[in-house]
């Protein structure tokens, strides 16, 4: 009973703590959050293929039975209706109870981490791409009970508007940094920026460069001298700005969850169309890639690894937002916004000059489509496999009138294949809610 588990700002403390303990689930908020997008996206292949991938991922066609489907909308609801009940009890609670500022802190923290499902579940399961779509998630902003659970889907419109409310709260009360387990003023900065990007409503673009300028002007984070400082500092590289907490980080034969199993373990793979990009000249690939040998005796052999999850001495970050998406934002809103090519290119350039890469040049770029085609590539070079952001990506991005995801994944035909369907348990349940068409 939250009248009873929530007191005072130490009880408060916990519970905000049990929010974000939906983070270090290994499936849904780790490896599944990556490979799922890379998948659709065109990018990955793997040892292990099943139907899901396969047919669901690879082939749109993706149903309601699937529990890969129905898993990660319980988890993402699940952490909901954490932040829902931490609010509306801390809410009732007298500031006095709290040190100074620490209540509307630690709401601001709450409501991240709301906004934070609300857009998971937005850019998974709603028509993220259409701001005039009735398609949108169940946004959900109370305490579930039994006379609430009967609700129908909230518009795309209406799903940003409740999304940007949450993070302009976190934005204006959130803390300074104290943690990459927890969210800070700045981290809803950077989250806002990304998500704005998805809206592209007039205005959006401008203010995702403010909030980007925001952020890479911030002493809180900063790059890496070097791209590979990245991995090899881990939890404690300054350019990370949100992660997972894992207690006990799992070995290579825990869970296929394990990042470390799934993507150090080789079982998931690049396709050749990610090595038309990522080139052996570029010198992020050997930041990348490793070749190892797994296993022992007769089942030993060389394979080639994600070195960015390949760590011999447990689990590894989930890069949910690193410092270095900001520059990429920033250059493709300063493209949409019709800045010079130059200007963009010189944006660009900050990334691949602090992971020595050759610099691009503007009279390379004919077309401002050309441009747009090129920041896609450079983010599969700067982020690929991180945090699943090149999917949507290729869903915004158009080049020659189609969307970008069409030159990757060529089994993409229509845009009712963009999301996945609500699970089936959903419908059992709550009877105002409606299917996307399959």
């Amino acid at each position: 009973v939250g009248e009873n588990a929530i007191t005072n700002e130490t009880s408060a403390e916990t519970a905000l703590n049990g929010i974000f303990s939906n983070f270090q689930g290994y499936g849904t908020m780790s490896a599944y959050y990556i490979c799922d997008n890379e998948y659709r996206t065109g990018l990955l292949t793997g040892t292990y293929r099943g139907t899901f991938e396969t047919d669901g991922l690879l082939g749109f066609k993706l149903t309601e039975e699937y529990s890969y489907v129905a898993d990660p909308w319980e988890l993402a609801y699940k952490m909901v209706n954490a932040a829902n009940n931490f609010i509306y009890y801390v809410d009732k609670l007298s500031e006095n109870l709290f040190g100074e500022n620490r209540k509307t802190e630690m709401l601001a923290e709450a409501k991240f981490a709301r906004a934070f499902g609300h857009a998971f579940l937005l850019r998974r399961y709603g028509y993220f791409w259409d701001i005039n779509s009735p398609l949108g998630p169940i946004i959900r902003l109370e305490p579930s009970s039994i006379s609430n659970n009967s609700m129908g889907r909230s518009s795309v419109k209406e799903s940003y508007e409740k999304i940007f409310e949450d993070l302009d709260y976190a934005i204006q009360y959130g803390p300074r940094f104290y943690s990459k387990y927890r969210s800070c003023a700045t981290t809803a900065k950077a989250f806002k920026a990304d998500i704005l990007m998805n809206r592209g409503e007039e205005g959006d673009y401008a203010e995702a460069i403010r909030l980007a300028n925001e952020v890479i002007a911030s002493d809180e984070f900063g790059l890496e001298d070097k791209y590979e400082d990245i991995f090899t500092n881990g939890y404690s590289s300054k350019e990370l700005m949100f992660t997972r907490h894992i207690k006990t980080p799992p070995s290579m034969d825990d869970n296929v969850g394990s990042l470390f199993k799934m993507f150090g373990g080789a079982t998931y793979k690049p396709t050749e169309m990610y090595f038309e990009i990522l080139t052996p000249d570029d010198k992020r690939y050997e930041a990348t890639f490793d070749s190892v040998m797994l296993g022992n005796g007769t089942a030993a052999r060389k394979t080639q690894v994600w070195k960015k999850h390949y760590v011999t001495s447990g689990d590894c970050p989930m890069y949910y937002m690193r410092v270095a998406q900001m520059y990429l934002i920033k250059a493709e809103a300063m493209l949409r916004t019709d800045s010079p090519v130059k200007d963009v290119v010189d944006v660009l350039n900050i990334v691949r000059n602090r992971a020595g890469a050759t610099p691009l040049k503007a009279s390379d770029y004919p077309d401002r489509e050309s441009l747009m085609n090129e920041i896609f590539n450079e983010n599969l070079r700067e982020i690929g496999m991180e945090n699943g952001a090149l999917y949507y990506l290729a869903v915004r991005m158009r080049v020659g009138g189609k969307r970008l995801l069409k030159t990757w994944n060529d089994n993409y035909e229509k845009d009712d294949q963009l999301c996945f369907p609500i699970p089936r348990a959903e419908f059992e349940h709550n009877t105002s809610v409606e299917q996307k068409p399959l």
